[in-house]
């Protein structure tokens, strides 16, 4: 019995490695495919294509992580998607600057138009005082 004992804790020993390889490298697949979702998001949020060489770069990206992943190089993976990351927050940061660039340049055409409408009337009111003068002095 004792020699059944050890045979098992022997193989279980064994198989705990490589259980715990699948382990990793279903998460890796998981997290590549969880930044694949990410990017097609971001993509979406793109409305002004203001990100779409570094969206690329992301796809590029994602791609060698999953050839890494399938040469079992999972120390690789987890660089590249370190990476991925860090270009998706990057892509995100430059999707909001886009927006906030484009309501800045929306609220300066609004400013513009105050203004030419405010140079407008005081053109008009301008005339006004003159024509009252004009009309002031014939009486």
């Amino acid at each position: 019995m004792h020699r059944y004992a050890t045979c098992f804790v022997l193989l279980a020993t064994l198989s705990v490695p490589a259980l715990a390889r699948a382990g990793e490298a279903d998460d890796l697949q998981r997290i590549i495919e969880d930044s694949r979702q990410t990017a097609n998001d971001l993509e979406r949020l793109d409305e002004r294509k203001a990100a779409a060489m570094e969206l690329t770069f992301l796809r590029t990206w994602l791609d060698r992580a999953w050839n890494l992943r399938s040469q079992e190089k999972y120390d690789d993976v987890r660089v590249v998607t370190d990476r991925c990351r860090a270009q998706a927050d990057m892509i995100r940061e430059k999707i909001t600057a886009s927006k906030l660039g484009a309501q800045a340049d929306q609220k300066e055409a609004e400013v513009a138009r105050a203004r030419a409408t405010l140079e407008r009337t005081k053109k008009q009111l301008e005339n006004a005082k003159e024509q009252k003068i004009r009309l002031e002095a014939r009486s």
